[in-house]
């Protein structure tokens, strides 16, 4: 029996020769990240690489690595897929999420003084902020911004990993913040705890 392969075809911009297997990884996992491939979607590396405008190869380092992060599964003969989705992954993801930034902060010590300018006018820009997307983009500075002074790039990493996959389930790309408001008072007393030297 002659076996046939679809490949399925995506809508995509080509990227750039010049760019790196890094690059594609980071176009895939935001598209993963998203939405805009659904859960247990199986992704075709041929009609990948052909829509990226890239070769078979550095298109498939970029889902091993995207399987690391936990973004993507592959199964013998079956290829690559986007990893499902359940409520078990909510429960798990943020009590991680809190432990870790907990651990930034404490690592960084006094060193976060510095940061309370820039996380005032953050929260600021936040606090004016209209639009559902942009509100959710400026949380995530925020965040960001907090644990940036921890000076352990191994423990960034793994706040950016577990971000990314609560990125899957939070909706807030479309939605907005679940609490804006409450959001918003809660980052103002982090930045005061900071500002008066209260770091725990």
């Amino acid at each position: 029996m002659q076996r046939i392969t679809l490949h399925i075809v995506y809508n995509m911009q080509p990227l750039d020769r010049q760019r790196t297997r890094d690059q594609i990884r980071s176009r895939l996992r935001d598209m993963i990240a998203t939405g805009e491939f659904a859960p247990e979607q199986r992704l075709d590396e041929m009609g990948l690489a052909a829509a990226i405008g890239a070769s078979r190869t550095p298109v498939r380092e970029a889902l091993i690595a995207l399987e690391q992060e936990g973004l993507v599964q592959s199964r013998p003969n079956r290829g690559f897929s986007v990893a499902p989705l359940d409520e078990s992954l909510v429960r798990q993801l943020y009590p991680i999420l809190g432990a870790l930034e907990g651990a930034a902060v404490e690592l960084a010590g006094k060193g976060i003084e510095a940061l309370v300018p820039r996380l005032s006018e953050i929260n600021a820009r936040l606090a004016r902020e209209t639009r559902r997307a942009r509100r959710y983009e400026l949380d995530r500075e925020f965040h960001r911004t907090l644990t940036s002074a921890c000076g352990n790039e191994k423990l960034l990493q793994l706040l950016e990993q577990h971000w990314n996959q609560a990125r899957r389930v939070d909706g807030g790309q479309k939605r907005g913040m679940a609490n804006f408001e409450g959001s918003c008072a809660d980052h103002a007393a982090i930045v005061d705890a900071i500002a008066s030297g209260n770091i725990a």
